[in-house]
């Protein structure tokens, strides 16, 4: 913390002090805007993986079968016009006609079929074979050029929420079967607006402005994402005009940059929840549900967010928060550390004898690490020793998609928006970010959740689900995270609740 206060006297300082503003001048008149991230992509290739920071990056070359309203969530057409449901497993998308390629390919309904066919083929090891993603679909059909539909193996009213997502950015079906996807990541082609110009790992990712997309041309010429994983390197770039957008400014820091007189501050409360997940699926203390529940009473989350965050997030005290369309309240766990002792004695565990190891990335969430190590501070109060493993992002994901985290490890999930899209990728115990161990009552109730169309029954289905999965305590509970952004006086954005970081809506203003 005392090197992020330095840094952030440094960085106001320079600001102050009046340093070069000509980057920032030089971008405004070429229209570039340069957009501070804490990580890199995974990869160029859509319809691979289930990352944030990739697909935010990726939905700016590629495009999706719907889009979904800033405000209400709600989906609507993109590369598809309209759509319907022909029966109880039947979907038909109408395609939008002239749309085409970066190559020059046409858009077309064998795009669609390509896409989703590569997405579910196991040789690929993409993460879109789960069913919480393209896994309920059992073929996609091409009816014509411009009408595609999908058949899923029972009903399932979460498509239309999986197509307005990252899950389906459409890739051209004949480079695909040309090029191969090897050449795709290398050099991605899309239909959105913005073409891919290098990638320079560890560095940048650049765009340019697609002239002919078919909603009409961005405002920016170009899009340059930077990667840079501490916030307080991030805010410095933000205050001497380096970045134009950052993410993720510290809480304390909201001061530096309103005073600065080069950025504004732009916050909103994201659908993105984060949690501390207590890993049961191996040996370890984590599989006995009186000791995450515990670790529930031990952790002090009102504290947390009142310390760290300064304020900025919601609590949450079950798997999903309130923007969640199926989201029902559950009771809180209280801070209660003579509970979680007498939980502790009730299952055989001395907590002065426990030593975790807790696996955090830095830079990817507010205060991620601080969080983490916070965390730690709390549990050693009722004698557990923590041991919190720092990671890079792309190491952090890769740790709990191999299962190489220790007994915990923090991650967000967003953006949130309905039920099956969190509990299926994160309780079923073989799914890729899952921490959750093998439970056959949770299983059957979460498949039957994602089949039901009635409103009422899947009310009811979800909140019961809440209530079991509280219950379990799986994690431990954290909050529903505020975002809170740092944008340069020459930009005009605003950021969304549902985290999408889309520079199509930006414009650049020479002042």
């Amino acid at each position: 913390m005392r090197r992020l206060n330095v840094l952030l006297a440094l960085a106001v300082a320079l600001s102050v002090a009046g340093a070069d503003p000509a980057p920032g001048q030089d971008r405004a008149r070429t229209k570039e805007v340069v957009v501070g991230l804490g990580a890199e992509p995974r990869t160029m290739l859509a319809a691979t993986i289930v990352d944030w920071t990739t697909n935010n990056m990726l939905e700016h070359i590629y495009d999706r079968l719907l889009d979904r309203d800033p405000r209400t969530f709600k989906p609507k057409p993109m590369l598809a016009e309209s759509w319907r449901i022909v029966n109880d497993t039947t979907w038909e998308f109408k395609l939008r006609k002239g749309v085409r390629f970066h190559n020059g390919e046409p858009f077309t309904a064998h795009a669609v079929k390509a896409t989703i066919d590569y997405a579910l083929d196991p040789a690929n090891k993409t993460h879109f074979t789960a069913a919480a993603y393209w896994g309920l679909v059992r073929e996609v059909q091409v009816v014509d050029d411009h009408t595609v539909r999908f058949l899923t193996k029972q009903p399932w009213p979460n498509l239309i929420d999986s197509a307005s997502l990252t899950n389906g950015l459409i890739m051209p079906a004949k480079a695909l079967r040309e090029l191969g996807p090897a050449k795709l990541a290398e050099k991605p082609i899309g239909t959105g607006p913005f073409k891919f110009v290098e990638w320079k790992r560890d560095e940048r990712l650049v765009l340019e402005k697609n002239p002919d997309y078919w909603q009409g041309p961005a405002d920016a010429s170009r899009v340059t994402f930077r990667f840079i994983p501490e916030f307080s390197a991030r805010l410095a770039a933000l205050l001497s005009g380096e970045i134009d957008i950052m993410k993720d400014v510290p809480p304390h820091a909201v001061e530096a940059v309103e005073r600065s007189g080069r950025a504004r501050l732009r916050a909103t409360v994201s659908s993105r929840i984060n949690y501390l997940a207590l890993v049961n699926l191996k040996p370890g203390p984590m599989q006995d549900v009186r000791v995450r529940r515990a670790m529930n009473h031990a952790v002090d989350v009102e504290e947390l967010i009142k310390q760290v965050l300064k304020g900025r997030a919601t609590r949450m005290c079950g798997p999903l928060a309130p923007p969640n369309v199926d989201y029902a309240p559950v009771e809180c766990y209280t801070h209660d550390p003579a509970r979680a002792h007498a939980l502790f004695k009730e299952a055989g565990v001395d907590p002065s004898r426990l030593v975790l190891t807790l696996d955090t990335p830095s830079g990817r969430y507010p205060l991620d690490k601080d969080v983490s190590l916070a965390i730690a501070a709390q549990l050693q109060r009722i004698g557990i020793k923590v041991n919190v493993v720092v990671n890079e992002w792309g190491t952090h994901l890769d740790k709990i998609k191999n299962r190489n985290t220790g007994d915990m490890f923090f991650l967000g999930w967003g953006p949130a928006l309905h039920g099956q899209g969190t509990m299926q990728p994160l309780f079923l115990h073989d799914q890729t970010y899952s921490s959750y161990g093998n439970n056959a009552a949770l299983n059957e109730k979460i498949a039957r959740a994602a089949t039901l169309l009635d409103p009422k029954a899947r009310a009811d289905a979800y909140a019961e689900l809440q209530q079991l999965v509280r219950d379990e305590a799986p994690w431990v509970f954290l909050w529903q995270q505020h975002d809170l952004y740092g944008v340069a006086s020459h930009v005009e954005w605003s950021p969304r609740a549902d985290e999408k970081v889309w520079m199509y809506e930006a414009r650049v203003v020479a002042r």
